[in-house]
């Protein structure tokens, strides 16, 4: 009886130990499969059982098989051997457990980690954790949060909706700040490179990136500024009737550059960009230009652009500032004729009805017909 009992406990073992083994399944591709396999030879195929689930390969794919130990095996030997009080020797061991696919394993490995450094930041996220307002907290209690507190993801931390558009702008703008630099190199290889990618930005906040570099003493930085603003042209958002702040703003900074701009090269590619950019406002800050008095250079410049924006739906509203009126001492209304609007007009036109609107508008609703608007 003992005879039987001491034979079946050796097949036993000896049936545990051939569990243990692993094959080394080489590829002609020459890729590596380790797991158990079996030959299917009705279908001429290996199937090959691996800690990630079963895969199938003809057998004209393999080109040997070498027997090995199963990395659940080498894992038991490699943690009876590995020095636990060392961190970086653990971390190796959990590297090696997680590129095999040992659950388990590795986070076993992991739960040591932290028992010598509880901020460990591998052992942390191998176990499931992440960083939120400076605490790890496991990511599945943290979405459970993340319905009631509107939270997102950014590079592997949660953090609210703002706060993300608050880190996007921070690294964007960090970003552009070192390519803008780069702008003004004596590299002509480094300056096209930098140009390339401020001219490739795709974001959503260009009104704010861009605009600051519009005051640059540097002519070539200001070039790229309005080039890169060029490709964002101002939309109005549904159910608004004015754009944002941002682009308002840009559009300003845009006019005031045209205006006091030494560089024929950028005041040449910024009145392309006024063109397209806001031309409404554009169109508008001409006009006030040309309503009061200033500088005679600004105001020429100022002529210039709104003659290139007076397209035909905007010359109606032209007419009544022919003539303005302000209220005066004694309650007396001042009235001012602007010859610089009348100029306008005349050139514009082809006519002069002196600074009667009336006249000019009777005209206009007979002539309106004659003229198309310059592409």
């Amino acid at each position: 009886m003992k005879t039987n009992l001491l034979l079946t406990a050796i097949l036993l073992s000896a049936l545990s130990a051939g569990s243990l083994r692993a094959d080394i399944v080489y590829l002609r591709d020459g890729k590596t499969i380790e797991g158990k396999i079996t030959l299917n030879e009705e279908e001429n195929t290996y199937r090959i059982e691996t800690t990630r689930g079963a895969v199938i390969k003809p057998v004209r794919d393999v080109q040997k098989i070498v027997k090995a130990p199963l990395p659940q095996e080498v894992f038991i030997k490699r943690f009876a051997a590995v020095d636990r009080s060392s961190l970086d020797d653990l971390a190796g061991l959990a590297t090696w457990a997680r590129e095999k696919y040992l659950v388990s394993q590795k986070q076993k490995i992991c739960k040591l980690m932290l028992k010598i450094d509880p901020n460990h930041a591998m052992a942390r996220r191998e176990l499931g954790y992440t960083v939120f307002e400076n605490e790890w907290i496991l990511e599945k209690e943290l979405r459970k949060k993340q319905l009631d507190l509107g939270l997102v993801k950014y590079r592997g931390e949660w953090v609210s909706t703002e706060e993300r558009e608050r880190l996007i702008l921070k690294g964007d703008t960090e970003h552009l700040s070192s390519l803008f630099k780069s702008v003004q190199s004596d590299n002509q290889i480094v300056v096209d490179y930098a140009v390339r990618k401020i001219m490739a930005y795709t974001g959503s906040r260009p009104y704010e990136l861009f605009t600051p570099y519009l005051e640059s003493p540097h002519e070539s930085v200001r070039l790229v500024a309005v080039s890169a603003l060029s490709k964002f042209p101002v939309e109005i958002p549904k159910g608004k009737t004015r754009p944002s702040a941002g682009a308002v703003k840009a559009a300003h900074k845009l006019y005031g550059l045209v205006l006091a701009e030494p560089s024929p090269k950028v005041i040449k590619v910024t009145n392309i960009c006024l063109r397209r950019f806001y031309p409404e406002e554009t169109f508008r800050q001409a006009l006030n230009t040309l309503l009061r008095p200033g500088d005679e250079g600004s105001i020429e410049r100022a002529a210039e652009i709104a003659n290139q924006l007076l397209l035909k739906k905007r010359v109606p509203q032209v007419f009544d500032l022919l003539v303005t009126k302000k209220a005066g001492n004694g309650g007396v209304a001042e009235v001012k004729e602007n010859g610089k609007i009348l100029e306008l007009l005349s050139k514009s036109l082809g006519v002069d009805h002196g600074y009667d609107a009336a006249v000019w508008k009777k005209w206009w609703k007979e002539n309106e017909a004659r003229f198309r608007d310059v592409p």
